[in-house]
């Protein structure tokens, strides 16, 4: 195999490996074959199993975050959502909806709510495994289902804690079509655009990962997963099942879950069911079409386990687990797409001029040249792109004031360009006196082994 990405911290066990190997012999219909340490305990469910290492593995190939962990540095990578922008504070429109606290229900937001941050998202929309669409309905539901169940499983409420707390308002903006061409086929694309609003500021690095509009998985498997619970048939978290005396919901191996989870589906696709906080987003003919697709899945695949990952559940054992590539042409990450995770590039800086309270770097980077499965890589000036611009590659300085006694005074990140060099702006960070100001570049979100230069920096009084 070649094309390996893989996490500092986590190694070969991380989603970014996944979306890089590639075989070399076989690009397309050859097998892999990874292995974990024991054998998978815990139950297959996307709310609050996949808890062991080999389940971990696995959910890491058949869900797809909304941003992923940067591979070599502390951020996040954006995978199924991008933010756009990151403003604020900011009042909240009156179209903007709130999950009500104990039900979940979406209301239309008090007039005059005033948020402390908004981050607007561009959603990537793709196929589910089952072959229905994603809508706005399934980017929005996991916001209705962490307020309906965090008081039920200890589990949900610590996994959804931060979403919770943070979480004002949402409001899809707009859904705008994209089409890609495929020469004599054209696919069309739908990607909403969403303002998601929060009660607290982070920093802009961090605000996208905290409540992204995102689901791995379709509303109707949701909805079927909490009416299993309501009925006394299972429990999400191992700790629940283990207080109630019920089985731990698996929507793989529970083959007798499996069965009653197919009469309900089936009653639900009788009759259409919508859940209430999702109508006016699903119709009628929707909800059936769902519930229909759901249940025609479980009957070619064997189980429930819809996701709309890169890699589809195809069979497993006692011993081992298969998964087939989810070959779909509305799947938004191409083949390629994670290829500069890879092979980790770095960045130094070159020189340092002080212009006012800024600073303004030169940056040398490595660049990456291939020959068929041969690679060079080559450290040379880096030529930036002005602020706003498309770029293929990001970079950020990221800098630490230090006084005279070795304390720390401030720190940031920055990423403005302007004239070819990137610029850490300290104007009015600093009280007078003098400092060392420590510089590290991170390229593509890499931090490994960064070269730190430092820079001596004195305010006037």
């Amino acid at each position: 195999m070649e094309n390996v990405g893989y996490d500092a911290q986590t190694g070969l066990g991380s989603a970014v490996f996944f979306r890089t190997v590639k075989l070399k012999d076989f690009p397309w219909n050859g097998w892999l074959r990874v292995a974990a340490a024991a054998r998978p305990a815990a139950a297959w469910n996307p709310i609050a199993g996949f808890s062991d290492e080999t389940g971990g593995l696995v959910w890491s190939a058949l869900g797809d975050a909304a941003v992923l962990p940067e591979p070599y540095g502390g951020g996040w990578l954006a995978n199924r959502v991008r933010a756009l922008e990151v403003s604020g504070p900011v009042e909240v429109p009156r179209d903007a909806l709130a999950p009500e606290p104990s039900t979940g229900a979406l209301r239309s937001v008090a007039p005059g709510l005033v948020a402390r941050q908004r981050v607007t998202y561009r959603v990537a929309l793709s196929k589910f495994h089952d072959e229905t669409k994603m809508t706005v309905a399934d980017v929005v539901y996991p916001y209705v289902f962490a307020r309906r169940w965090s008081a039920k499983d200890q589990q949900v409420d610590r996994a959804t804690a931060l979403l919770r707390e943070w979480l004002a308002a949402v409001r899809v903006v707009k859904v705008e079509t994209e089409v890609r061409d495929f020469g004599d086929l054209h696919v069309f694309l739908e990607t909403p655009v969403v303002e998601v609003y929060l009660r607290h500021a982070a920093e802009p690095a961090e605000a996208p990962a905290i409540a992204p509009p995102w689901s791995p998985v379709p509303w109707q498997l949701l909805v079927l997963m909490e009416e299993a619970v309501t009925r006394g048939l299972a429990a999400f978290s191992e700790d629940e099942a283990r207080r109630r005396g019920v089985t731990w919901l698996d929507l793989a191996r529970d083959r007798k879950l499996g069965d009653a989870l197919g009469g309900i589906a089936e009653s639900f696709e009788r009759r259409a069911y919508v859940p209430e906080p999702l109508r006016g987003l699903v119709s009628v003919e929707q909800a059936r079409q769902r519930w229909a697709a759901l249940r025609r899945f479980r009957r070619q695949h064997g189980h429930w386990l819809v996701t709309s990952g890169p890699y589809r559940l195809q069979k497993w054992s006692g011993d081992s687990t298969v998964l087939a590539v989810f070959r779909d042409l509305s799947y938004p990450n191409v083949v390629g797409s994670f290829d500069r995770y890879a092979l980790p590039l770095r960045a130094w800086v070159a020189g340092v001029e002080r212009r006012g309270d800024r600073l303004e770097l030169q940056v040398e980077a490595q660049t990456l040249t291939k020959f068929a499965r041969s690679y060079k890589i080559v450290r040379e000036p880096l030529r930036l792109e002005p602020t706003g611009e498309k770029a293929r590659d990001t970079l950020a300085a990221h800098w630490t004031v230090v006084s005279a006694v070795d304390e720390v005074v401030a720190t940031g990140r920055a990423q403005e360009v302007q004239g070819g060099r990137l610029i850490v702006d300290l104007k009015g960070k600093l009280p007078p006196g003098a400092y060392r100001v420590l510089l590290a570049l991170a390229l593509n979100g890499n931090s490994m082994n960064a070269e730190v230069k430092v820079i001596p920096y004195r305010v006037a009084e």
